[in-house]
């Protein structure tokens, strides 16, 4: 820190720490672009180096900026939140999902399609808060989701994920519920 800056200030984003899950989800990135033919071997094992090696969200982002719909990868974004009194609440096709998604609606379903879309970090939770209406999500192949905090009082909780022997990419964490409806991970 410098003599002109204050201890209080905030830091800058791409200054931030990074966690292991954030360092877990740049490395599936670049997987996946390997696997796609974006990536050789030795770039490939070159750029996991700089992964595990990173510090900071800057780091992370010097990994994947050449990268197709990598550009900042670990945004400043943390919290999503889709509210409403009532209607549907709808996320689908490529989007950004942050570690925490907060879904909250009086009258109304949520439908979470995730399955195109780019998570900043390994591991997600959504929140959700429903009085009256179905909550659907929809997981890409190799995630696994945590319903153990899910509660509804009229309807029912279906995990067609399914248990897997270890932990997918990404984790989600599902808390909270729905008064009246059903609570879907597939």
């Amino acid at each position: 820190m410098t003599a002109h800056e204050s201890p209080d200030a905030p830091v800058p984003a791409q200054d931030l720490r990074v966690s292991h899950a954030e360092r877990d989800h740049i490395s599936a990135l670049l997987n996946r672009h390997h696997l796609e033919g974006r990536l050789d071997g030795t770039e490939l094992a070159e750029r996991l180096a700089a992964v595990s090696a990173a510090v900071t969200r800057a780091d992370l982002n010097s990994v994947v900026l050449d990268l197709p719909g990598a550009l900042d990868a670990v945004p400043t974004r943390d919290v999503l939140e889709l509210t409403n009194t009532a209607g549907d609440l709808r996320r689908t096709g490529e989007w950004l999902v942050p570690p925490r998604v907060v879904v909250r609606s009086w009258f109304g379903n949520a439908r979470l399609d995730m399955r195109r879309a780019r998570f900043v970090t390994g591991e997600v939770v959504v929140d959700v808060d429903l009085v009256v209406g179905n909550v659907d999500l929809r997981l890409p192949a190799g995630a696994t989701v945590d319903l153990t905090d899910v509660r509804t009082a009229v309807g029912t909780v279906h995990d067609r994920v399914g248990e897997s022997a270890s932990r997918g990419t990404p984790h989600v964490i599902v808390v909270g519920g729905t008064q009246v409806g059903n609570v879907t991970a597939r």
